[in-house]
């Protein structure tokens, strides 16, 4: 979640009409923007392709600005679209999506109190000390408060925006409709995996009970580790926990990126603890916080520990599918293409008979991701432009949509957190032995 040092307000569309409303008006900007870009161009000769005049720089900001307002679903589409198919969408709808990885509006305090009310009932403040309507954090569904408890506990309160849940299939039904229909989404861009996939991790991040019930899984399971030594996991408050309201302790810290930027020379320390964290998910506890958003994690004030805040996106692993996946890093360690092909065919990354001309693209991706993991010693993340690397034979692979298939979900997802803490290496210069991490857990 972002941190709110400059709050934005707005109402949330609650019921499903005016949601589609919303997104009805959108569309109709979106075409009148179009149809005055065009009148200005006819005027002085010109003759733009109409992708051109779809993708100006309006159309893109009221697209941006529409979603983050809407929150739910339509935003949280429009995160996961610049995360997984980043490379496939035009590159400036991709760079206004990704937006929406850090920016959230909040609802204003008589949403908040009738959301309140309609969980804890009208006494519910007489179970704190003290609440405080100010939010901490925003997100693409809820919001975070700061509050006390009765008994002195200092508590983070998140509170899921209304309609959200209600809305969910409808929000990505009209979403994908917009993006077709204005042809802001290519239509040779095959997202309907992704979208199954969207559907299914939404409404369960859209249940606090359910994440409730992660947060309690993940720090049982994670207390067997040594990784856990190294980070904080706050506790959840269950007589204080509803379906659309999580109680949890408060934990005193910075935003892992507000303390890489007063601290640089600890990226090597945070980005090794979250790389085998990373490992210690997949391979031991074949359970993972799958959303790489660096908002998800901060650092406690007095421990310099890593700090997980967010479990809403837990995915659990069969061990037939961590075995295969595990076969797969050894073979591309290995650089040993045939043994590799054979890993990712038991993966289901290539459907029988298709993605012939895509294969050879699809071996060396995933070879030239195994590069930290052949590094003799500390691999410099800041200096190896590996995400341009792996993003540049992406693209060859996108220009010829027809002979590829979207891979199982559960590599969607792995390959989500895995390229987030890529790029999260990148951006702080970390210098990490990533070889070492990965063969303490054979």
């Amino acid at each position: 979640m972002k941190n709110t040092s400059l709050k934005t307000f707005a109402p949330v569309p609650k019921t499903r009409t005016s949601r589609l409303l919303n997104l009805g008006g959108l569309a109709t900007k979106v075409a009148s923007n179009v149809l005055a870009e065009g009148t200005k161009h006819w005027i002085k000769g010109d003759a733009p392709p109409i992708s051109e005049l779809v993708l100006n720089t309006k159309n893109l900001s009221e697209v941006a600005d529409k979603l983050a307002r809407m929150r739910g679903a339509a935003m949280k589409l429009g995160q996961l679209l610049s995360m997984d198919a980043g490379t496939l969408l035009p590159v400036e709808l991709a760079s206004v999506l990704a937006k929406l990885q850090s920016e959230g509006v909040m609802m204003p305090k008589t949403q908040l109190i009738d959301t309140l009310e309609s969980e804890w009932g009208t006494d519910w403040s007489e179970r704190f000390s003290y609440f405080s309507f100010e939010p901490i954090a925003a997100a693409s569904i809820g919001q975070v408060h700061r509050a006390r408890s009765n008994t002195g506990d200092e508590l983070a309160v998140k509170i899921q925006f209304p309609g959200v849940a209600e809305s969910i299939d409808s929000d990505i039904d009209n979403v994908l409709s917009l993006l077709k229909l204005s042809r802001l989404l290519p239509k040779t861009l095959n997202i309907d995996d992704l979208v199954v996939e969207a559907r299914r991790q939404l409404k369960l991040e859209a249940n606090y009970l359910a994440e409730a019930a992660h947060l309690s899984e993940f720090t049982n399971e994670l207390a067997k580790h040594q990784v856990f030594a190294d980070v904080v996991i706050p506790s959840q408050q269950p007589s204080l926990t509803t379906n659309k309201i999580l109680t949890m302790s408060f934990v005193e810290g910075l935003s892992l990126e507000s303390w890489l930027q007063k601290k640089p020379y600890e990226a090597n320390r945070l980005i090794t603890t979250q790389l085998e964290l990373f490992f210690t998910e997949l391979l031991n506890m074949n359970l993972m916080q799958t959303d790489p958003n660096p908002a998800n994690y901060q650092v406690e004030s007095g421990t310099g520990k890593l700090t997980l805040l967010d479990f809403g996106a837990v995915r659990r692993f069969e061990k037939g599918f961590v075995a295969n996946y595990k076969s797969a890093i050894d073979q591309a360690i290995a650089q040993d293409r045939p043994a590799l092909l054979g890993a990712l065919e038991e993966l289901g990354f290539f459907a029988k008979g298709s993605d012939v001309a895509n294969k050879d693209v699809v071996l060396d991706i995933f070879m030239l991701a195994a590069e930290p993991l052949r590094a003799n010693g500390s691999y410099n993340f800041g200096s190896s432009n590996l995400a341009k690397r792996i993003q540049m034979l992406g693209m060859s692979v996108s220009k010829n949509p027809d002979a590829w298939h979207t891979p199982p979900a559960d590599v969607l997802f792995l390959h989500r957190k895995m390229a987030g803490l890529y790029l999260l290496a990148a951006k702080h210069n970390a210098q990490v032995d990533v070889a070492q991490l990965y063969y303490s857990f054979q």
